[in-house]
């Protein structure tokens, strides 16, 4: 995967995350720090060699609350082979806006302007897998609607790489991008929905035949 796709994906998750979940992607809880002043000490675990009981961290299933695009969300799959994808969405007003700034793409809002349409037709959706699937990173697959708009017109502003990525077919599907060492992260058109994968190279046909 490029620098800029990764960039491009991080921006994503986390922007989108915390503005959908209020500051928190997952329900794990970050223990305080007593080194810089917090209140509340982080615990140490008990050395069970000495007869206490160690209690070993468990990470927490993502979990995303429902969100206000819910048409959207539909369209992406409710579970990836064995792994469930917990999903969420937010209309144009929620939308993390800075995720597209910078070096991740063009001016959306000018493509808007250029094609008639205004951020009110901007949807997004995100969905994750629960638990980590075979790449060792939470399945992710991200869905952005600018309502009536070819996506091709507009991938270009999320994804400024989509271009320049070879054409690959899966399940007789076009997808734009790479796959490579188990690892896929492509860029898929349908209608007026642009789809950006990131996964397991060994789901990637699976989650392609789920969406439209």
């Amino acid at each position: 995967m490029s620098n800029n796709r990764r960039l491009l994906a991080g921006a994503f998750a986390l922007a989108f995350v915390v503005a959908a979940c209020g500051g928190s992607g997952s329900k794990t809880a970050a223990p305080t720090d007593a080194g810089n002043g917090g209140n509340n000490p982080t615990s140490q675990p008990t050395d069970a060699g000495n007869g206490g009981s160690t209690e070993q961290p468990t990470d927490a299933p993502i979990s995303l609350e429902p969100g206000n695009a819910s048409d959207l969300e539909k369209l992406i799959p409710d579970k990836v082979g064995t792994i469930a994808i917990t999903k969420t969405s937010l209309d144009f007003g929620g939308i993390p806006w800075a995720a597209f700034s910078g070096g991740n793409g063009g001016n959306m809002e000018q493509v808007l302007k250029d094609n008639g349409k205004s951020l009110a037709d901007v949807k997004f959706a995100i969905g994750m897998g629960e638990t980590t699937g075979a790449s060792g990173l939470p399945t992710m697959i991200y869905a952005m609607q600018v309502k009536g708009l070819d996506a091709a017109k507009f991938v270009g502003a999320i994804d400024s790489s989509y271009a320049d990525n070879p054409e690959l077919t899966f399940v007789g599907k076009k997808v734009h991008g790479a796959v490579s060492s188990g690892f896929a992260n492509v860029t898929y058109l349908h209608d007026d929905v642009a789809f950006l994968v990131i996964a397991a190279e060994t789901d990637l046909n699976d989650i392609l035949t789920a969406l439209p």
